[in-house]
């Protein structure tokens, strides 16, 4: 029997049509699984009058027609950036908070004018509500879209636990890691370091 040439069929293959099918399979399934999002909310408080035990104080802020007093004030980010492999022309999700939490204002940062949020309902001093749906145009792979938001509640704390995001896609959602939670990671990381490099050179065999 003759030798077998190993490496030319290989090579073949490899430059051939079946090759490149195969190829165009793997990515063709990847593509089909549900696609993962990544979300990332941060919620900080903006004033507190609680916390001021001498003076009972309040937020004053001027709508349209009249004025608006606020006992507690919240700032917060959210960020949607698509990181499957599928393109959407048109991406709408929703956001929901308990009827204990209102927002007041939602900013969209978006990266340039080919690339917009459109709230079905905007929250205004106005219009304060606990829900509204965004429609992304477009939401292709790699995208990234950034709301800023104002809240108010009555008589509870607001974490990013009150705020729930949630889609009609069939996607599946990602947690990314926050400003806040990234900075954490590389002072906690610095101090560890810091602490090692240290011991290393107090310790002497």
């Amino acid at each position: 029997m003759q030798d077998i040439n190993w490496i030319q069929i290989s090579i073949g293959f490899l430059s051939g049509g079946a090759f490149g099918a195969l190829i165009k399979q793997y990515f063709d399934n990847r593509r089909n699984r549900i696609q993962p999002i990544g979300r990332s909310i941060e919620v900080k408080s903006f004033y507190d009058s609680g916390e001021n035990r001498l003076i009972d104080s309040q937020i004053i802020l001027t709508g349209t027609t009249k004025e608006f007093k606020f006992s507690k004030l919240y700032t917060g980010t959210i960020e949607l950036i698509n990181t499957g492999l599928s393109d959407f022309s048109e991406f709408d999700f929703g956001i929901t908070c308990p009827e204990t939490i209102k927002f007041i204002q939602v900013k969209t940062i978006s990266t340039d004018r080919h690339h917009n949020a459109v709230l079905t309902s905007s929250p205004s001093l106005e219009n304060q509500i606990n829900s509204f749906d965004i429609v992304l145009k477009p939401f292709n792979r790699k995208d990234h879209y950034k709301f800023d938001i104002l809240l108010t509640t009555d008589n509870s704390i607001i974490t990013e636990e009150d705020i729930v995001i949630s889609s009609p896609k069939s996607i599946r959602w990602v947690k990314l890691i926050s400003t806040t939670e990234a900075f954490l990671t590389i002072a906690n990381k610095t101090f560890i370091e810091i602490l090692a490099s240290t011991l290393s050179k107090s310790i002497r065999f």
